[in-house]
């Protein structure tokens, strides 16, 4: 249980606000769920989020005190604390682990790695660093280390090796290309045909935000070469279910690759069709809003050598339900 008394400064604030900046691994959605459901008391009595706090009024919050402040990184002791908090228990899923690496299952949304500037402690691989820390299965938060990236939005498979040694054998794996990538991308209408290869140049731009975005080289001689191949496993009532392949690995290759031959993925929207999504989600009940690509399976070799892993992550209910036939409105 967390206790924290109004203030001076509180007084006049609405509590969703105070308990936002209280609360930093809680969505503002899941804030507003835990008080609807009775998990936040003031004085003991249930309240709305709206409700403008008065000095000396005591907040009650179901939940470990781990959930309070942003754990501080310089110390591995307040950073094991976070596999006390639900936003641990929401985001964190291993499917593979041994002495020198973890897999996990990355949800969509979750940043795999902090950028510049960013404070809260949030991310896959602090996570995954809390999880070694506090089970003893690392010694230090310097050990660990992430070994390719996944897209925020993308879900799947990604990996962690829990050692220098580790990190080094697999990155080197990466950068000869011997290991096997495999997506799943749910897509409006279909590629050109049943499989096939892409392989485009792409250049790195900005958006109008100021946010990464690559685009097709128009000369086909400008930028980096990308190529992936794809093989289309279903395709009904206008969304396709296709197999993606990487050979290289360029920032949003699967999604512009996709986009180019016609398949754009379904909540794509950097490089999607944004009135084709909008009329999936009226037309077909209960439909998750998420950019519809999972890293579904890698082969790596094991760092330890001796033999090739074959790591997989189930592919979410939302990409099966999606392609449902009873799921369309008539």
């Amino acid at each position: 249980m967390i206790s924290i008394q109004a203030g001076e400064k509180e007084a006049g604030c609405r509590l969703d606000r105070i308990l936002r900046k209280r609360l930093p691994l809680m969505s503002l959605s899941g804030i507003y769920a835990f008080i609807r459901k009775g998990g936040v008391r003031v004085s003991g009595h249930r309240v709305r989020q709206d409700y403008r706090l008065q000095q000396g009024d005591r907040i009650e919050i179901n939940a470990d005190s781990a959930e309070l402040a942003v754990p501080d990184q310089r110390t591995q002791h307040d950073l094991s604390k976070l596999v006390r908090t639900e936003f641990f228990r929401r985001n964190f899923c291993i499917i593979h682990e041994d002495r020198d690496l973890l897999a996990c299952n990355k949800p969509a949304g979750l940043v795999v790695h902090p950028g510049t500037g960013h404070l809260r402690h949030d991310t896959l691989i602090d996570l995954a660093t809390a999880y070694l820390l506090n089970s003893r299965k690392a010694t230090a938060a310097d050990d660990i280390a992430l070994v390719h990236r996944l897209d925020r939005d993308t879900s799947g498979v990604i990996l962690i090796a829990k050692n220098k040694p580790a990190a080094r054998r697999l990155h080197e794996a990466f950068r000869t290309r011997s290991i096997v990538k495999q997506y799943t991308a749910i897509c409006h209408h279909r590629p050109p045909e049943s499989e096939g290869e892409i392989a485009v140049r792409l250049i790195r731009d900005r958006d109008e935000r100021g946010e990464t975005k690559m685009r097709i080289s128009e000369q086909g001689n400008g930028g980096a070469l990308s190529r992936s191949t794809y093989r289309l496993e279903a395709f009904d009532h206008g969304l396709s279910r296709v197999e993606v392949f990487l050979d290289t690995g360029k920032t949003h290759q699967i999604r512009i690759h996709l986009a180019h031959v016609g398949a754009p993925v379904v909540g794509d929207t950097r490089y999607g069709d944004a009135a084709l999504d909008l009329a999936l989600v009226s037309r077909r009940a209960g439909t998750a809003h998420r950019l519809y690509l999972h890293a579904q399976k890698i082969e790596v070799p094991a760092p330890s050598g001796g033999k090739i892993l074959t790591i997989r992550a189930p592919l979410p209910d939302e990409f099966k339900r999606i392609m449902e036939k009873d799921r369309i409105q008539r």
